[in-house]
């Protein structure tokens, strides 16, 4: 096996091939620029260092109770990362802190609102007792005495109704059904005889005719009560009649025993009838 030998000639060659490349690069203006490390304005931060080491830092990143080197190949400190992880985490914390308080707040809020509506009603409540309380106590005095003056009202008004006349009333209807009927024929005989007698002129003389319903009360004595006009004839002078003839006719007969006993006053209702003829007639 043959080795290879270096001539001078080859030597020459790697020589001149060198110096050609080094001034390519001189004329091109090629250069290698040499990496400057970036300034960055650093901050003084406290750091929790737990294992201590025997060297001091020239320069301190962190503030620590003891002195600690640094290793690894991280250029960003590791406490910037755990604090960048852990700001997004604080900022929910705190979000959900400021909710809670302000859902707390109004709660709190509400609760006051319905306590302070709670005295409210107790207290206008308490002031209506208060009031008819007051008003009851006040009145009582007075509806005793009204009711005293009712009762008194009420027994004066029994005693009145027991007192009152007991009356009987007979007209051309019903005359025939009571007790009464014998003294009602005689007293229509006695008013008819009167009255043709005693005939007003005037009616007479202008031959007025007319029909009026005349009720006359008599008492149990025969003396004559009350006299009304149930129905007018159309003529003032007729009705005017009719009353004279009546009072002309007063007093009249007492009333029977039998029906005295159960009546005090006697009512007759009858119709009078003024003719042409001058007659009167009742019915």
């Amino acid at each position: 096996m043959k080795t290879a030998t270096i001539t001078s000639a080859d030597k020459l060659a790697l020589t001149l091939f060198m110096a050609g490349v080094v001034h390519a690069l001189v004329l091109l203006g090629i250069s290698f620029d040499v990496d400057k490390p970036r300034v960055v304005n650093k901050t003084l931060e406290i750091a929790l260092v737990k294992t201590p080491d025997k060297e001091r830092p020239e320069k301190a990143d962190f503030l620590a109770q003891e002195n600690q080197m640094g290793s690894g190949e991280a250029e960003e400190k590791a406490i910037n990362r755990q604090q960048t992880s852990r700001r997004p985490v604080a900022e929910k914390k705190a979000n959900s802190e400021a909710k809670k308080m302000q859902l707390a707040k109004a709660n709190a809020q509400k609760l006051l609102l319905q306590k302070e509506a709670a005295k409210a009603v107790n207290a206008s409540d308490k002031k209506v007792l208060e009031e008819k309380k007051q008003v009851t106590v006040a009145e009582l005095l007075h509806q005793s005495d009204e009711m005293a003056k009712l009762q008194m009202e009420l027994n004066q008004s029994v005693e009145s109704y027991s007192r009152r006349p007991r009356k009987l009333h007979i007209n051309s209807i019903n005359a025939h059904k009571y007790k009464a009927a014998s003294y009602e024929k005689a007293w229509q005989q006695k008013i008819e005889r009167i009255g043709n007698l005693n005939y007003p002129s005037d009616v007479r003389r202008k031959k007025l005719s007319g029909t009026l319903v005349l009720t006359v009360e008599i008492l149990a004595d025969g003396q004559l009560k009350k006299i009304t006009i149930n129905q007018r004839s159309g003529h003032k002078v007729i009705d005017d009649a009719a009353m004279n003839i009546v009072k002309l006719a007063a007093p009249f007969a007492p009333l029977p025993t039998e029906l005295s006993k159960d009546v005090d006053i006697l009512v007759i209702t009858r119709t009078w009838q003024f003719l042409n003829e001058g007659e009167l007639r009742t019915k």
